[in-house]
């Protein structure tokens, strides 16, 4: 797997009008049209009010994911190793769910 910087990530994001702060995590290339909701093993702990949401993966295996909001928009595509975690900040949309990619 591709390891990938944090001040990577958050720039990568930040073009979308995000911020992502995570480790270790990396881009998992050209935004992919989010799946099926992420399993349990991806937890996920959302704070509405400070808009971003944690992600963490407890699925014994790599993840790729993306947070998807109710405008239909999505973030890139994250790829998660096992016990990864990461907060993705998401300014004035509205989560919807976490979603594989």
């Amino acid at each position: 797997m591709r390891k990938t910087s944090k001040a990577r990530i958050a720039a990568a994001s930040t073009v979308m009008g995000l911020a992502a702060i995570a480790a270790p995590v990396a881009l998992a290339g050209p935004a992919a049209a989010a799946g099926g909701t992420a399993p349990a093993c991806v937890s996920r702990s959302v704070n509405a009010a400070g808009h971003y949401v944690d992600l963490a993966n407890w699925c014994n295996r790599t993840m790729r994911i993306t947070v998807v909001f109710k405008d239909g928009s999505e973030t890139p595509c994250f790829t998660m190793s096992n016990g990864a975690s990461l907060t993705v900040r998401y300014g004035s949309k509205t989560y919807a769910r976490t979603a594989v990619c």
